[in-house]
């Protein structure tokens, strides 16, 4: 028996010791939800478990890639779509403009339309997913798995011959002076003029004398006699006070009529040009609306785009209502859908406007639809390749993620009972060592 040296309390505490640091390791994988808190848990499993994190982690942005992979693709096929039934209108149209009964006037109707399909489909040439071009014929590479492997995507492309064929623009060589508009704008029907200063149209007769006060009269005066219908302006010599206003219309400075102002028989002699009015002959260029301004309907004029073809000089050395219009010389080549007939020699593109030209138009419009099956199939395969792979990563993911949850994910049903076991030696173990400190007292029942 010894006072100094307590080995049995020593042994109890190292077994304390254990069983708390074995305590404190289950509340840790407890709390966390994770098998390995520390690599020394398990220094095999922190590695394995990394790298089956880092390619759950590619895989899953692998599937964010086929996700956009299907949208490109589907955005592609729905353009085609679109394509497919312009098409199919294109070939019907050029199908009853085929027709030899059919007159000169009729197959110029079918070809309005006709043209109109066309620009759309050039159009959709341009379209672009996120900037990237969906129809120029380049592809786009796409992972298919964590390990960077990809195959392609894309590949269409709208300016291969077949559609270019089917779809080419008219183009036309000029026999006179034309200018391309670089606004959108109206140009007359017929010839309008544009006042300089305010006049007036009169509604009844009148009646000027310079002498009598009033100076007008709906009744005669003694003066000079003016017809309803005609034009006046108070011109400060001529006439000097305006007429009554119940009695005339008031055009104001930049007003439109279709009223031949330069006629002296309607313009009573009073108006001069440039000075009283600005004249536009049909097939001007206006850069705003005339109808909001004067007389003028909606029949008197047409709405048109920029780039129109106008053979009045809209620019500064004309009527400077489009001073950035583009001029074009007499023997240049133009290409638009806008008929120039009356200016230009057609070149070549694709119209109805003959019975030659319907004919070939049918032809071209039938081999761009084959194509267009062609292409779309080939999306239709791309799509069911991208399903396929997705679900197989979709697979592969479950299998991963699995085998990394049996390396680090804690069993809480195992670690709970363990977590119960070391409570209680940890609760006996204390109780012992209380025990095991108090044996060196029995030395001091032999000292009695």
């Amino acid at each position: 028996m010894v006072i100094n040296s307590n080995i049995e309390a020593q042994r109890t505490a190292g077994n304390l010791q254990r069983s708390q640091e074995a305590m404190q390791r289950s509340l840790n994988r407890l709390s966390s939800g994770s098998k390995i808190v520390n690599p020394s848990d398990d220094a095999a499993g922190v590695a394995v478990s990394s790298r089956l994190e880092s390619e759950l982690r590619r895989m899953e942005s692998v599937m964010n890639n086929l996700s956009h992979a299907t949208s490109f693709t589907q955005t592609q096929d729905g353009y085609l779509k679109n394509m497919d039934a312009a098409f199919t209108r294109m070939s019907e149209l050029a199908m009853l403009a085929s027709d030899g009964t059919k007159q000169s006037s009729d197959r110029n109707l079918y070809d309005k339309e006709f043209q109109h399909l066309m620009s759309y489909v050039r159009s959709t040439r341009a379209t672009d997913f996120n900037g990237v071009p969906l129809f120029n014929g380049s592809t786009v590479d796409v992972s298919i798995d964590e390990k960077g492997n990809s195959f392609a995507i894309g590949g269409i492309d709208l300016n291969a011959s077949v559609y270019e064929n089917a779809i080419q623009e008219p183009s036309w060589q000029l026999t006179s002076q034309v200018w391309a508009t670089s606004t959108s704008g109206y140009v007359t029907n017929q010839s309008t003029y544009q006042l300089e200063t305010t006049a007036y149209k009169l509604y009844t007769d009148l009646y000027y004398n310079d002498s009598t006060t009033p100076k007008w009269s709906t009744t005669d005066n003694g003066g000079t006699p003016y017809s309803a219908g005609s034009w006046v302006i108070n011109d400060g010599s001529t006439i000097n006070e305006n007429p009554p206003t119940g009695s005339v219309r008031t055009y104001s400075t930049g007003d439109f009529t279709t009223d031949n102002l330069s006629d002296p028989n309607l313009g009573n002699g009073l108006f001069s040009e440039p000075t009283h009015f600005k004249s536009h002959s049909a097939g001007s260029f206006l850069s705003s609306d005339p109808t909001a301004k004067g007389d003028l309907t909606n029949a008197q004029r047409s709405v048109v785009p920029a780039g129109y073809f106008v053979a009045i000089d809209p620019t500064s050395t004309g009527s400077s209502q489009d001073t950035a219009a583009t001029a074009y010389q007499v023997g240049q080549t133009v290409s638009t859908e806008q008929d120039l007939s009356g200016i230009a020699t057609s070149q070549s593109g694709v119209s109805l406007s003959t019975l030659d030209k319907a004919n070939s138009a049918l032809n071209l419009v039938m081999n761009a639809m084959e194509q267009l099956r062609i292409d779309r199939a080939s999306l239709g395969a791309i799509l069911q390749r991208v399903e396929y792979t997705t679900t197989q990563l979709s697979t592969s993911k479950h299998n991963l993620t699995q085998a990394k949850s049996r390396i680090s994910d804690v069993n809480v049903a195992e670690e709970t009972t363990l977590y119960a076991k070391q409570q209680i030696l940890v609760q006996s173990g204390t109780q012992m060592l209380r025990e095991a400190n108090n044996l060196p007292l029995t030395a001091l029942e032999l000292l009695k």
